[in-house]
């Protein structure tokens, strides 16, 4: 189809979404069954990452989105609701970081409303974004997230701008705006534990490059970062990098991914797509 350029608020020529996943430990708890050692380090975001990630944050005056799950908003919520006093959006990130393409219906049903009321007993609302761990999902994702009142989902990474989506084949005029990612503008992939972890300016370099390339091409520009990766000291000292970089053209818009959401819902450039095809067997 046709690309039809985004426009934002204010005149901005590129929106930038800066989103942190993971909060802690659950992920390596359902790996390994503890939370030591080298292959455990979950527990770093909580003592020391989101609070970098924070810091920065409040350096610049722009805010960012924070996919946590809800056993870690569960154990970390006095830390969760720092997130949301300091003006940053919290949304769900699974309930322990489940391979959540593997996952039954009824299960996937409960794993959802477990980590939405966690996050909605912490902060006081539930959260209206989804980001599925590793971007996995079932063909009954979208339609479950709709019927648990979430507006956007940011689990797809088969576009260049938000869009909107049919949760179902059977549902056509139900629909979630979805706000795409892609592995280059992950951070781990570069930093991930034994996949060849890169210096952080290599990786800063070629996300400055991705944001110019976004501020041509397509107006939108998402990253998505682990405060337990980026936010070791010379990476968070990088990324600051990049922030400048994206401040310096003068033409982007720091929003959460809610806001985002809610602009492109209203758009008229906003493509709209059925749901995901299935294998016919």
């Amino acid at each position: 189809m046709p690309f039809e350029r985004p426009t934002w608020p204010d005149g901005a020529r590129c929106a930038v979404t800066l989103t942190f996943d993971n909060f802690g430990e659950s992920l390596d708890l359902l790996h390994h069954g503890h939370a030591g050692g080298a292959l455990a380090d979950g527990v770093y975001a909580p003592r020391r990452g989101v609070e970098r990630v924070l810091d920065l944050l409040d350096r610049h005056g722009i805010p960012g989105t924070f996919f946590v799950e809800g056993w870690n908003a569960r154990k970390y919520a006095a830390l969760l609701r720092e997130v949301a006093a300091r003006g940053h959006e919290v949304g769900a990130h699974g309930w322990m970081h489940e391979q959540w393409d593997k996952l039954a219906p009824d299960e996937e049903r409960d794993l959802i409303a477990r980590a939405t009321g966690a996050i909605g007993d912490v902060l006081g609302q539930p959260p209206r974004g989804w980001r599925s761990p590793g971007g996995l999902i079932t063909t009954s994702t979208l339609a479950l997230l709709k019927d648990a009142g979430y507006q956007y989902d940011s689990s797809f990474s088969d576009d260049d701008v938000p869009y909107l989506i049919a949760v179902s084949a059977d549902r056509p005029n139900d629909e979630l705006v979805e706000l795409p990612w892609t592995w280059p503008l992950d951070d781990a992939p570069f930093y991930g534990n034994g996949r060849g972890i890169r210096p952080p300016r290599e990786v800063i370099a070629t996300w400055q490059d991705e944001y110019d390339a976004a501020l041509e091409l397509t107006g939108f520009f998402s990253v998505v970062c682990h405060p337990r990766f980026t936010g070791r000291p010379s990476r968070i000292v990088a990324f600051e990098t990049l922030v400048r970089h994206v401040e310096a053209s003068g033409t982007a818009w720091f929003a959460r991914c809610e806001e985002v959401a809610r602009w492109a819902a209203e758009q008229p450039w906003t493509p709209r797509y059925a749901a995901p095809a299935i294998a016919d067997r």
